[in-house]
């Protein structure tokens, strides 16, 4: 999930090429497609703690409004309006609206409604954006690595409980997951469903 974060250092601006034009190459390359498949390593470290936890995470999104999110300890499942996010740890899933929450959508192709580039530098293998939401959208910051390709390969912020929090994207598909794992259809044996939007 995505959580809120605190605001990052700014990046060396630039002044040509524009980083909304730069941004916004990688934004048509992902709307273009008809689905988006990226296999990922989450890495959440803990300032409090010193400890850092790696995860392999799997994510998924089918145009226009549909994704899908893996881990071992959570799958979340968004469908227009509504997501469902069952935790394996407390045997629940939980129906919520997406009104509170930013859809993947929003981070990747329609960031511009969401956010303004703060700042951003301009590197030999890619680009990297500083990204500052708009009041009331959370995550309120987040930094977007992205290739010279248009390719995202890292996403960054810090959540809600000032952990630091790394995507890296491993590998990518542009299609059409031709299955999701409908979960809220069918529950699994022991877990029970808590409906938050009543």
């Amino acid at each position: 999930m995505l959580p809120i974060l605190i605001p990052l250092a700014l990046l060396n601006l630039t002044a040509d090429p524009h980083g909304d034009e730069l941004l916004s190459k990688m934004a048509q390359r992902y709307s273009a497609a008809e689905g988006i498949q990226w296999t990922m390593q989450s890495s959440v470290h803990s300032p409090a703690f010193d400890e850092t936890e790696t995860t392999p995470v799997e994510f998924t999104f089918n145009a226009p409004d549909t994704f899908y999110f893996k881990s071992p300890q959570e799958e979340v499942l968004g469908i227009a309006d509504t997501i469902w996010v069952m935790s394996k740890r407390h045997k629940q899933i939980q129906k919520k609206l997406t009104e509170a929450y930013v859809m993947p959508a929003d981070l990747i192709i329609n960031w511009h409604d969401r956010y303004e580039i703060e700042g951003y530098a301009v590197q030999k293998t890619g680009n990297e954006f500083e990204l500052a939401g708009h009041e009331g959208v959370m995550p309120s910051a987040l930094r977007l690595t992205v290739g010279k390709d248009d390719r995202i390969q890292k996403i960054y912020y810090k959540d809600s409980s000032g952990n630091d929090v790394t995507l890296k994207i491993k590998s990518e598909k542009l299609v059409r997951a031709p299955r999701l794992n409908l979960f809220h259809h069918k529950v699994p044996k022991g877990y029970r469903i808590i409906d938050l939007t009543e």
